[in-house]
């Protein structure tokens, strides 16, 4: 087949979505599927690339940052998007038109031109179902004024695909009779451990948030939490950028946890495994999300899960590998912590239960059979 993928992120820019697209047309491309990305474009990097058995085109996106596009970034990817993407269509003949995002990405599949006789299909994320995010007030009333052509993306696709069964029920609510297949991410190869670590000399515990740092991703209540035990033994590493990042920095002061939580920055995404495997357990009680593609990499190198009790994260997330948390709620993050420091051996049953689950079930192998499945109309939602 020759399909075109469309996503205004992919790595190094963005987060989940990003390394999805990237992973699913590496694997399309090992296939022998012919494979074709349209995306955002960084400073430097070439305006086309042929990268891991495939195509990518990159154009202008003026974006806020590496990992926070805000509405100018995507507006600005869409303008520069459609061009490209006509040229595109106008010359080759795709079997299958991938849109990650049904806004704004999926806004091209509006433009008028031959594509439109061309099977599309949509990625739900999570921040493009209306919804999803009820932190985010701006976002609600982008949603309401673009609802229309929301529901018009959607209703017209081949196949609509969520990352998760919570986020397939939030999309339904907005399209209640739309057909909408559940298909996870998978995780790098890279990341990967054959075994957890049982060094029983190490001391202490090292807890690692990997993250857009944005308020709905919770940060700040581990922060409250960490600030109430006290525990000297306790470290905290927060890994990404965001918009939140300051307020973050800034909180961390007014608790006096500066000798306890370190800011990072951004890693790039073929090194974080390395970063990972370096700590005990991966903490993240976001306020709101779909799948969390952190999750599972940190799941995949063996470490033992703190998360919260909402979205997507419950399909990942059960007692024998991690413990959940309502959303918000200091005391449970606190008892959370406590129980898992107590505990050696209780993190190295977790961390073989996290290792053998993404091994059995979150292998981009398996998940690209998925798509192609869709892509050939043998499966629906």
């Amino acid at each position: 087949m020759k399909i075109l993928l469309l996503n205004y992120e992919f790595p190094p820019i963005g987060g989940g979505a990003g390394k999805a697209t990237c992973n699913l047309a590496k694997e399309l491309a090992r296939l022998g599927h012919q494979v074709e990305v349209l995306t955002s474009r960084l400073s430097g990097q070439p305006l086309k690339e042929k990268i891991n058995g495939f195509t990518v085109y990159r154009v202008m996106s003026w974006r806020k940052g590496i990992h926070d596009c805000g509405f100018r970034g995507a507006i600005s990817y869409l303008f520069f998007a459609a061009f490209v993407f006509l040229r595109l269509t106008r010359k080759n003949q795709y079997d299958v038109i991938h849109y990650f995002f049904g806004l704004p990405t999926g806004f091209l599949s509006l433009l008028p031109g031959p594509h439109r006789k061309t099977p599309y299909f949509i990625s739900l994320r999570g921040s493009d179902v209306p919804g999803y995010d009820n932190y985010n007030k701006t976002l609600q009333k982008v949603h309401r004024l673009l609802l229309p052509l929301t529901k018009k993306i959607w209703k017209d696709a081949t196949q609509i695909v969520a990352l998760s069964a919570s986020l397939k029920e939030t999309a339904r609510k907005t399209a209640p009779s739309q057909a909408i297949k559940v298909i996870p991410n998978g995780v790098d190869s890279i990341f990967f451990r054959t075994a957890p670590s049982e060094n029983n000399e190490k001391k202490g515990l090292k807890l690692i948030s990997v993250a857009r740092l944005i308020e709905r991703k919770g940060i700040q209540n581990i922060l409250y939490a960490l600030a109430e035990l006290r525990d000297p033994e306790i470290s905290f590493l927060i890994v990404g950028t965001g918009n939140y990042e300051e307020e973050l920095k800034k909180l961390c002061k007014e608790l006096s946890l500066d000798n306890s939580v370190l800011f990072y920055g951004f890693c790039h995404p073929q090194k974080l495994h390395k970063l990972l495997v370096q700590n005990d357990v991966f903490i993240l009680t976001s306020l709101a999300e779909s799948f969390g593609m952190a999750f599972v990499e940190a799941m995949a190198c063996g470490l033992p899960i703190i998360g919260a009790d909402i979205g997507g994260i419950p399909d990942l997330i059960g007692k024998e590998n991690g413990i959940l948390v309502a959303p918000g709620d200091i005391n449970q993050i606190k008892g959370a912590i406590l129980k898992i420091k107590k505990s050696k051996q209780l993190r190295i049953q977790m961390s073989r239960a996290n290792i053998e689950k993404m091994m059995e079930y979150y292998n981009w192998k398996s998940v690209t059979k998925q798509y192609i499945a869709i892509y050939q109309g043998e499966e629906d939602g």
